[in-house]
């Protein structure tokens, strides 16, 4: 018994290699990209937490008048880590895209060179069944063509043959013995 990988033409196992390259490429690339939005996330977020921690610190233990001077410093500070955050995922976003963009520039050419081999590998084996099924057809019809060809042949043999007297019919006008 074959196993399936045995079955698969040369195209086809071709072309699945094709395919699995560039789809592990393209796994590779959104994995690291998740990877590097993550880290961004956790450092934005430990930065945040220890931006806020500071201003409920200095909220809750700094008199009301040394409050004001020391809450813009934090608030700025916020606003410039926020947007450190912000560049950064958009960095990493080009970096996706453009890592996107050469995994596709490097494997769309040998994948869609595989998929044209495969589906004239398939045409060809398609036009092939297909004539092999017109001549099954042909031959069906002709067998068919040439038994009721025989039997109206012998229709008309048995017709053509006189009926012996005693079977004819009484319609002719004498009665019968």
């Amino acid at each position: 018994m074959n196993s399936f990988v045995e079955t698969i033409s040369p195209a086809a196992k071709d072309h699945i290699q094709a395919r699995v390259a560039y789809f592990n490429d393209v796994t590779l690339a959104v994995l690291e990209s998740g990877r590097q939005l993550a880290d961004a996330n956790l450092r934005f977020g430990r930065d945040w937490l220890t931006t806020s921690t500071d201003a409920w610190r200095t909220a809750l233990f700094t008199p009301a008048a040394e409050r004001q001077a020391d809450a813009l410093p934090t608030v700025e500070s916020v606003a410039q880590k926020f947007q450190a955050y912000h560049q950064q995922v958009v960095q990493i976003t080009s970096n996706f895209q453009t890592t996107i963009n050469d995994v596709a520039k490097q494997h769309v050419p040998q994948t869609a060179r595989t998929a044209t081999a495969l589906a004239e590998v398939v045409s060809q084996k398609a036009a092939a069944e297909t004539d092999q099924q017109i001549r099954l057809q042909q031959t069906a019809s002709k067998e068919i063509l040439d038994t009721a060809t025989q039997f109206a042949q012998n229709a008309t043999r048995n017709r053509a043959m006189q009926e012996p007297a005693s079977m004819q019919r009484a319609d002719d006008g004498e009665p019968q013995r």
